[in-house]
């Protein structure tokens, strides 16, 4: 197998683990946001330890969703902003 080959399996399964966190990502938020609205109707309907308990993992969830996100990077559309041209 040539370098050229292993540099683009490389970027290949870089792809898709990049692909894989998004998609974790997603779905945290997604379910973070779900979570949070059960158990704010919990919480809505009278004091309840369990809706406590659900809201504070929700707010959890949502917090490692948001994490997972900022850690993925600034989205790139095949250009670095170094290669643009300046603005007049």
């Amino acid at each position: 197998m040539s370098a050229l080959e292993e540099g683009g399996a490389a970027r290949r399964r870089e792809h898709r683990t990049e692909r894989e966190i998004e998609g974790r990502a997603r779905r945290a938020l997604g379910g973070g946001g779900l979570l949070l609205v059960a158990g704010l109707a919990l919480v809505g309907v009278g004091p309840s330890d369990a809706g406590m308990a659900l809201t504070v993992l929700a707010l959890l969830v949502l917090i490692y969703g948001i994490h997972s996100f900022g850690r993925l990077g600034p989205e790139r559309n095949g250009r670095s902003e170094q290669a643009r041209a300046p603005s007049p």
